[in-house]
């Protein structure tokens, strides 16, 4: 089991324990994509499983993806299959980390 801080309003910081679930993990995966090959790429995406977010965007990217898998290894598999994508000239990928790891995390609760 492992606890977890909850907030559910202002002034409350409780701990909840997780009866050993683990959480799903996520990440953003940044992608730069052939012109030719956009709505063909936003297509293949679109139905995955895993893929909770898809936005276009400008600058150095075109696509942010954002995905969750049941554990690191899924996470893994399901990044590698989204980079080797046709149309995927350049990818980043950010594995987002549970809020407070680090020492002195505030919280943007409510």
């Amino acid at each position: 089991m492992h606890p977890e801080q909850i907030h559910t309003g202002p002034g409350f910081l409780g701990v909840a324990a997780d009866a050993g679930r683990a959480a799903p993990v996520l990440a953003h995966i940044m992608l730069r994509l052939a012109r030719r090959d956009m709505d063909a790429v936003e297509r293949d995406l679109a139905p995955m499983a895993g893929l909770t977010a898809l936005h276009q965007v400008s600058g150095d990217y075109d696509l942010v993806v954002v995905v969750e898998a049941p554990h690191a290894k899924a996470l893994d598999a399901l990044v590698a299959e989204i980079t080797r994508m046709r149309g995927v000239t350049g990818a980043m990928t950010s594995r987002l980390l549970p809020a407070g790891r680090q020492a002195g995390a505030r919280s943007f609760a409510a």
